[in-house]
């Protein structure tokens, strides 16, 4: 906090803004005591330390202390913008000892300690090496850990140290405390934050990666896993900005590692371990912080757990059922109020991957949508914009539908057709550019037309569409219940879901690029699947479960089980 004297000089607002709302990325208004913002939001407002620097001349008889060989920097820059104490001092320690014989360059400090370096040069042979070293030593143990690299062979990188902080990422494999050095198999690379390179184009590594491997998963999250969040997403904020802060935000960090390790441990011989120390890493911190006011209000954190749902997802084939868990985590960061969500934000994109995420459940089990559709970045009109708002319309179109299938209301034919003309609305005022690229009605042999598109928001709008009119169709109110007209009428509802239900998985087929159109299709599989009486539809339908579950990591036996039962492939044990 600033010292009396400080806020008796500020009059009207602070000179900079304050820490909580930096932290935050919002805006601050620099009122005082607190911020609006943080005010509105029921937050610590945390304003940060001001210095001055002395204009005065010293003495000429100023005694001066001598300076030690041995200097100790310490970096307390983390504890001057949050406001904390400093912890373990010995932990943010960087070294300069009485062999160097350059002139010191001067030190800075990162924004986190486990990212700042002290880079010098040693002459320890007649051709001079360049080195690089880390240390993480208290007072009475100054031992460097360094290993070397053959992808810069002539570059000795230490592991960076773990720290045991609230939001610092420990190391998966730790170091030997009591080894100097570390044997590393020459065709490993390790990479450390900060470390330097022989390479004139790179002086430091982006992101605090312990070697190789973490870089292969991270490089995967971006080119495989991300374009399954940022469907309706012009701004790609699960593949552009959520790298970017996973750097700061380690929980962030260890999500996205292990994501991807699930993921390839699905669909390759990966380590199926390694997402289990990475998922755990990210629960030890992020279980606590959701009781929190400030921790629900942090769009990082909110990015973090819709990832770790998703993994939660993968994990039903290998578990057999799903827990739920991290829903409720979801429901915590989408209830905590409006004022979060602003439109274009991480926290706004991180909204709609929940709710399709709470589509997904939904549809599965059979319930209503739990996430409130109250915000208002929901758009339920019908006005001209973009594409990926128009996909977004579709998808709050469905969870209505949900709701009223699965609801506690009564099934009212007014508000059936409410529903109904919104879908047709939609499917009339949408853009021109949702019409596939190609389309050719399926022949006699095939069991799903060709459908192409080619951008991710046409098919996950399309598709939810489909699916709300898919769900309507099975709950239509109008359909009587008895006489000789309720026959004619079945057939004609039959016939209708069939052809919706090719159309769902004839874009999924055909439009594989992006993996979601696959679980979309699988969806209205296991709701409307058991209604395919030829056996070259239902193989047709069982191939695209089995297909899904191979490549993309989906879980699907589950219902290929139930399917078999329904179509009579194998006996339903239930029935003796």
């Amino acid at each position: 906090m600033p010292s009396s004297t400080q806020a008796q000089t500020q009059t009207e607002s602070l000179a900079t803004p304050c820490v909580t709302c930096r932290e935050h990325h919002l805006k601050c208004d620099r009122e005082i005591p607190r911020c609006g913002r943080c005010v509105r939001a029921g937050r610590e407002c945390r304003l940060a330390f001001k210095f001055k620097s002395s204009k005065g001349v010293f003495n000429k008889n100023q005694k001066w202390l001598k300076t030690p060989k041995k200097l100790i920097y310490v970096d307390e820059t983390r504890c001057l913008t949050t406001g904390s104490p400093l912890e373990d001092v010995s932990q943010y320690q960087f070294h300069i000892d009485e062999t160097h014989h350059e002139k010191p360059e001067s030190v800075t400090s990162a924004t986190t300690p486990s990212s700042s370096s002290d880079s010098r040069h040693h002459k320890n042979s007649p051709s001079s090496t360049r080195d690089t070293v880390f240390t993480h030593d208290s007072p009475s143990n100054h031992s460097n850990h360094t290993v070397h690299s053959s992808l810069y062979p002539d570059t000795i990188i230490s592991q960076p140290p773990s720290h045991e902080s609230l939001g610092e990422r420990k190391s998966i494999t730790p170091l030997n405390s009591h080894a100097n050095s570390i044997p590393i198999d020459p065709g490993t690379d390790v990479i450390a934050p900060g470390g330097a390179f022989n390479s004139p184009l790179y002086s430091s590594t982006a992101l605090p990666l312990k070697g190789r491997t973490e870089a292969i998963l991270f490089r995967h999250y971006i080119q495989k896993l991300a374009i399954c969040l940022d469907l309706c997403d012009p701004l790609r904020h699960f593949e552009l900005v959520v790298p970017e802060r996973a750097g700061m935000c380690h929980t962030l960090l260890n999500a996205v590692l292990a994501i991807a390790a699930r993921h390839l441990s699905h669909t390759t011989s990966f380590d199926p371990l390694a997402s289990n120390r990475y998922h755990d890493e990210c629960l030890r911190y992020l279980i606590p912080m959701l009781n929190d006011s400030s921790a629900v209000s942090d769009e990082n954190l909110f990015a973090a757990t819709i990832i770790l749902r998703m993994l939660e997802e993968m994990d039903g084939s290998t578990t057999g059922q799903d827990n739920y868990s991290h829903l409720l985590g979801i429901h915590a960061f989408v209830n905590v109020g409006d004022q979060h969500m602003v439109p274009g934000s991480l926290s706004a994109a991180s909204f709609w991957v929940g709710l399709r995420q709470e589509i997904y459940i939904a549809v599965i089990t059979q319930q209503p949508v739990k996430v409130s559709l109250d915000h208002y970045i929901v758009d339920r009109s019908f006005e001209p914009t973009d594409d990926y708002t128009w996909s977004n319309r579709a998808i709050i179109i469905l969870a209505d539908v949900l709701n009223f299938c699965f609801g506690e209301n009564v099934l009212t034919v007014g508000r059936w057709s409410a529903l109904n003309e919104a879908c047709e609305k939609w499917s009339v005022t949408r853009p021109m550019s949702f019409n596939p690229l190609f389309y050719k009605e399926r022949t006699g042999t095939e069991a799903f037309p060709e459908i192409w598109h080619g951008s991710s928001c046409h098919v996950v709008g399309i598709q939810h569409l489909i699916l709300a009119q898919l769900f309507l169709t099975q709950f239509d109110p109008t359909i009587p219940k008895v006489g000789t007209n309720r026959r004619a009428a079945v057939r004609r509802m039959t016939d209708r879901i069939e052809l919706l239900v090719r159309d769902l998985c004839g874009i999924g087929i055909c439009n594989q690029w992006t993996p979601p159109s696959m679980f979309t299709a699988c969806m209205g599989i296991a709701m409307f699947g058991d209604q395919f009486g030829e056996r070259t539809d239902q193989e047709a339908l069982a191939d695209l479960l089995r297909k899904t579950e191979a490549d993309h990591a989906r879980p699907t036996a589950a219902i290929q089980q139930q399917l078999k039962k329904a179509w009579g492939w194998i006996p339903d044990v239930d029935e003796h």
